[in-house]
């Protein structure tokens, strides 16, 4: 983050010794970023109806974790962009804000190469049976199975979660973005109980989708001015 003066006009900054949110967009606004990183998770799941769902090598399975990792680096640069949306006030939001930005990434991160093996899996195996076997050796090595299939892989979530009602404590974003976010979650959580298949976790990615397109719409609106706190002598 460049924090040197810049000749140009001044840019507002709320006197709390952390820089106000910069409304500059960037190459790809908050509004597409937020709303594409979660569209392309429900995507890589729809291209895996055909197969349903199983470890087997080819197009639908090439296609869909091909889109999956398209998502998941999306995933890293929006937790890239927590600290420039949102402006943390105390030292529990700016606790807050860099726990979820550091999970976010190194969350998708995990993701980001859990993808890259699958996709590798799927262009050097014949079938499903030899694909399997090849995720297997990968997670034969210590700690790999927790940090890139699970756990580490899931944590993501959680830290979208923080940082969706986060931005709504510090009124960047309204409740409602971050009651989806939080929702969608829940139901992919527990329609994962019943099976990566069933209907709910769709219905959670629809739904973490729609929270996330709402929050990144708010967050790419200028933030409100800082209201200035010093007076002068007449106390006006």
């Amino acid at each position: 983050m460049n924090l040197t003066s810049s000749t140009g006009p001044a840019r507002t900054r709320i006197d709390t010794g952390v820089p106000a949110a910069d409304s500059a967009p960037g190459p790809l606004s908050d509004r597409v970023l937020f709303a594409a990183a979660p569209a392309l998770f429900l995507g890589g799941w729809l291209l895996m109806r055909p197969i349903d769902g199983q470890s087997e090598p080819g197009g639908w399975w090439t296609a869909a974790h091909a889109v999956w990792l398209a998502g998941f680096v999306l995933f890293a640069v929006m937790g890239l962009r927590f600290g420039r949306i949102v402006g943390a006030r105390t030292t529990g939001q700016r606790i807050a804000l860099t726990a979820s930005a550091v999970i976010v990434v190194v969350s998708s991160l995990a993701n980001i190469v859990q993808l890259v093996i699958d996709l590798v899996g799927g262009f050097t195996s014949a079938n499903s049976a030899e694909l399997k076997n090849a995720f297997s050796e990968v997670k034969d090595i210590p700690g790999a199975e927790a940090l890139i299939y699970g756990v580490g892989a899931q944590l993501v979530f959680v830290g979208l979660i923080v940082f969706a009602v986060l931005a709504a404590v510090v009124r960047r974003a309204t409740p409602g973005s971050a009651a989806l976010v939080t929702a969608g979650t829940v139901v992919m959580a527990v329609g994962m109980g019943f099976g990566r298949n069933h209907w709910t976790v769709p219905l959670g990615m629809v739904c973490l989708l729609a929270g996330l397109a709402l929050l990144g719409r708010e967050a790419d609106r200028p933030a409100a001015p800082a209201h200035r706190t010093d007076r002068g002598p007449s106390g006006a």
